[in-house]
């Protein structure tokens, strides 16, 4: 099995850009390319470290794509798109509240200067209508007054 490189991150974006109308190519997307033509993401490290050396050295090296991300933890989404997309890709990354990121030549740093703020979820239970019974009055089932 063919371990990912730069070259391979780049035909994964390409191919996966020109095959529909997103020109933001998510990181799920390109880890189910690798998978569909045999190629390793995880490398001998695990945890995708090989599409992550892939993704710097590509930086380094020709930089041929942008990187999208939408926070800094390790469970933020990512994408790429190739620089010709470079407009649409933008759209589309703001749109999901994803910030590009540059690599500075030691570390990937956010354009404009800060990491996207990542919006918490709702809490269910705080976004239920004040009016609406909860889940105990309603398996405490009716109440008869007896006279």
């Amino acid at each position: 099995m063919r371990v990912i490189s730069p070259g391979l991150l780049v035909a994964a974006v390409t191919e996966l850009s020109l095959s529909r109308s997103a020109k933001l190519v998510r990181l799920k997307d390109v880890i189910a390319w690798c998978e569909w033509n045999g190629v390793d993401y995880e490398g001998t490290g695990g945890k995708q470290q090989a599409l992550w050396d892939a993704d710097r050295d590509e930086a380094q090296g020709q930089h041929r794509l942008l990187k999208f991300k939408s926070g800094e933890c390790k469970q933020s989404r990512a994408g790429w798109a190739l620089i010709a997309h470079g407009e649409k890709a933008r759209d589309a990354a703001s749109q999901l509240g994803w910030r590009e990121q540059l690599w500075d030549g030691e570390k990937w740093d956010w354009l404009g200067g800060n990491a996207p703020v990542v919006a918490r979820r709702p809490n269910a239970r705080r976004t239920r209508a004040s009016n609406e019974p909860t889940q105990e009055l309603l398996d405490e089932g009716p109440r008869l007054s007896v006279g």
